[in-house]
């Protein structure tokens, strides 16, 4: 708030301007809110995730996932639960470049539900670094202010602006924007032709499949629309089989994070549309299938709810296709995916993106596919298991517990359980010293079950704690699996005498 104290005496200096604010942003969609607030030139750090509007991405980055977020839907899926499981955070902060950048505002966003007590979706813990990881960073930071936002509904969404506004000296402009905000999305209903159909199901994962809610179930509200398998505030539930989207007369597809070249990729891999099931849906045979971008415009609690409504509303009637503009660039039905993807000119289906260090980086292979961890790709025993070895070697416990079968990861009781085996065990311990290991047989067969033999030998150990647990020579075995979505999974590991 400004006072006006009248005009300034004659002699007296004019006071002097307040210092402007340097903002670090976290979290995408606080990035976005801080640049349509028109206060970009405040921001002195972003977050790896922050992409959003382009120039926000010439900003230092000061964090590193954990996980690789190019994996495919399954395997991060269970690396993030598997990293969340262990205790530790999904985000690697250089704190040495938050110190430089010297920010008296740090936005974030708390975890919005407990892993236990929700555990079909770790919502937030995935998208954000929370002010837990922000702590230690901020040690030698003792002025700097912490806004943390918790969206839950889309008044959440709304009101995080305010409070965003206002943290950055600017509280008329995020009333204003707030206010032209409510107008856009009050203005879509009354555009839907009586009669409509309503229930509309948008998928936000794909392996497993995922609904979703929060303030997404309120934007296909506006839009017109009902939600199938989501609520107002609601989190994300599985959904086990394909079968439950029959009562959806249209299915978007928006996976948390995908772009829709990322999306048609991760479809190809998955098999999902060739699947009895999935065609034998009304939706499907309807030819009611849309699908959208994830990253921009359904996983983000900022002002891009606005245009999720609209494509909503765009998809979802045919008199109103296009007219917000976000057909063909925004979204496209299933039909035209493979045109959009294969323009002169389309983005990769994969993020550029800087990983903490030890974890392997994903690579796009069979001409654009299916994102495929290098290192880590389990399509034979035998990579399966140098995959398994080479993340004990680099201490990842967690990417090394997530290629375990469900079975096995249900007896270990968790990544942190299965790193103090591991460690404690003057057997399997060895296993952590890469120099002293080699695979030397794997049957790699087509069926649904393989076995690898690995030799220890005490003659190749570079360490020599390592060399003294050794006898002459030990052999482990791998008993693998496949699991549902055709990768190989280890059940257990056994000692060969």
């Amino acid at each position: 708030m400004r006072l006006d104290l009248g005009p300034p005496q004659r002699g007296a200096r004019p006071p002097a301007p307040a210092p402007s604010k340097r903002v670090l942003s976290l979290l995408s969609a606080s990035t976005e809110i801080v640049c349509r607030l028109g206060c970009a030139h405040l921001l002195v750090g972003r977050s790896h995730g922050c992409d959003d509007p382009p120039l926000a991405t010439a900003l230092p980055v000061v964090t590193a996932p954990r996980v690789d977020p190019n994996a495919p839907s399954l395997q991060l899926d269970e690396a993030v639960r598997a990293q969340a499981a262990a205790g530790g955070p999904i985000y690697q902060i250089r704190s040495e470049l938050v110190r430089s950048l010297r920010p008296d505002v740090i936005v974030t966003q708390e975890q919005l539900f407990s892993s236990l007590l929700f555990p079909s979706r770790l919502q937030c813990r995935i998208c954000a670094v929370t002010p837990e990881d922000v702590d230690a960073a901020c040690v030698a930071l003792p002025s700097t202010a912490l806004v943390t936002i918790m969206p839950v509904t889309l008044d959440d969404v709304l009101g995080d602006v305010v409070t965003i506004a206002a943290a950055l000296g600017a509280p008329e402009r995020g009333r204003r924007l707030v206010a032209h905000m409510r107008a856009r999305l009050g203005a879509i209903a009354p555009l839907v032709p009586a009669g409509a159909p309503a229930p509309r199901a948008h998928l936000e994962w794909l392996a497993p499949l995922m609904g979703s809610g929060y303030w997404i179930a309120e934007c296909v509200q506006a839009a017109g629309c009902s939600m199938v398998h989501g609520t107002k505030g609601g989190h994300s539930r599985v959904i086990e089989r394909a079968s439950m989207l029959a009562d959806a007369d249209l299915i978007l597809l928006a996976p948390c994070g995908f772009s829709l070249e990322r999306t048609r990729a991760e479809l190809s891999s998955l098999q999902l549309l060739q699947s009895d099931e999935w065609r034998a849906l009304p939706a499907v045979r309807s030819g009611a299938v849309a699908v959208a971008d994830g990253n921009l415009y359904f996983n983000r609690s900022s002002c891009g709810v606005v245009e999720a409504a609209e494509i909503v509303a765009e998809a979802a009637h045919p008199e109103l296709r296009g007219l917000f503009g976000h057909h063909g660039r925004h979204w496209v039905s299933l039909s035209e995916l493979d045109a959009f993807c294969d323009r002169d000119g389309a983005a990769s289906p994969t993020k550029p993106v800087a990983l903490a260090s030890g974890v392997a980086a994903a690579a796009v292979e069979n001409g654009g596919g299916a994102a495929k961890l290098r290192g880590t790709d389990t399509a034979t025993p035998s990579a399966h298991v140098d995959a398994q070895l080479e993340a004990l070697s680099d201490g990842d416990f967690a990417s090394a517990f997530a290629l375990n079968s469900a079975a096995n990861r249900a007896r270990l009781s968790g990544a942190a359980n299965f790193e103090a085996i591991v460690k404690g065990s003057p057997s399997f311990s060895v296993l952590l010293h890469s120099s002293t290991v080699c695979v030397v047989q794997c049957e790699d067969g087509e069926g649904s079950a393989a076995a690898a033999a690995v030799r220890v030998q005490a003659t190749a150990a570079a360490d020599t704690a390592a060399a003294a647990n050794i006898a002459d020579e030990v052999r482990f075995v791998f008993d693998l699996s496949r699991s549902g979505a055709g990768r190989w999974e280890t059940d257990g590991v056994r000692i060969e005498c």
